[in-house]
């Protein structure tokens, strides 16, 4: 980590929270990139999650009736997203349900997977507990979840089971995805300001001094951006080249001076 890094101890901040968004899918063009479906058990019938759509509205579903119902084990799975950075995490889903009777839907999360399927059966999937499901009548509900535990690690997953037995096959399906991160920003009050913050394609400095440079780093103390010979009061930062989250920026002025704070790029 860059030296500078160490001075936040030592500045003045005002501390407050401030949401991104770490995933965010709505299914409209069927099963996304980076999704993953995975049947680990299947008894003569195999199926996966698939796109579907009713009057213009687009889903991912799960079933499992083919002139009869099936036994069957189908996972939905996000592509990772890191959760470096943030205090807290919400998750949540819209879910609907045919009116045949079957296991509920039930979803995990895990942050030791590897990405594919054939890891899929070692990684930890955590239960996420106390959803909120539809009761039938395919009634459209929202389920959020805390999923908070899995705060700090650079790769989670988000995932959705459906189970089914020969007997037994309920119609699930999901739909507007999102897992967002509440992060404890820091904005500097003594001589340089930033703003807005979060920011989405620029974030503003505005120094009483001129800068000298400035460097952007995650919150692992990885330099993702740096800008020399500033020699101004006021500086527009690109942030297109970053993705979503959570950022430490260390701010050198022409003085000596130096200004440290966290920002979210959303």
């Amino acid at each position: 980590m860059k030296k500078g890094l160490l001075l936040i101890a030592a500045i003045i901040f005002i501390a407050f929270n401030s949401n991104a968004q770490l995933a965010n899918e709505t299914f409209d063009a069927g099963l996304p990139s980076g999704w993953l479906t995975v049947t680990p058990t299947f008894a003569s019938f195999n199926t996966n999650w698939h796109g579907s759509d009713h009057e213009g509205s687009f889903f991912m579903r799960a079933s499992s009736y083919s002139g009869g119902n099936h036994a069957t084990e189908q996972w939905l799975v996000s592509p990772s997203f890191s959760t470096m950075g943030f205090n807290s995490l919400s998750f949540s889903f819209d879910n609907d349900k045919a009116n045949y009777p079957g296991n509920d839907l039930q979803a995990y999360m895990s942050s030791d997977f590897a990405g594919d399927s054939a890891s899929f059966t070692s990684a930890t999937w955590v239960e996420i507990t106390g959803l909120t499901l539809s009761s039938g009548d395919y009634t459209v509900v929202t389920s959020t979840s805390d999923i908070s535990s899995v705060v700090g690690n650079a790769n989670v997953y988000v995932a959705f089971k459906y189970t089914s037995t020969d007997s037994e096959g309920a119609v699930w399906d999901v739909d507007n995805v999102t897992v967002t991160g509440v992060a404890s920003v820091n904005d500097i009050t003594t001589s340089t300001k930033l703003f807005p913050n979060p920011a989405s394609s620029v974030l503003n400095i505005q120094s009483e001094v001129n800068i000298s440079n400035i460097t952007v780093a995650n919150v692992i103390g990885q330099k993702v951006l740096n800008v020399n010979n500033v020699n101004a009061d006021n500086y527009r930062l690109e942030l297109n080249a970053l993705t979503n989250g959570v950022y430490l920026i260390n701010i050198n002025n022409v003085d000596g001076t130096s200004n440290v704070a966290k920002f979210v790029k959303k």
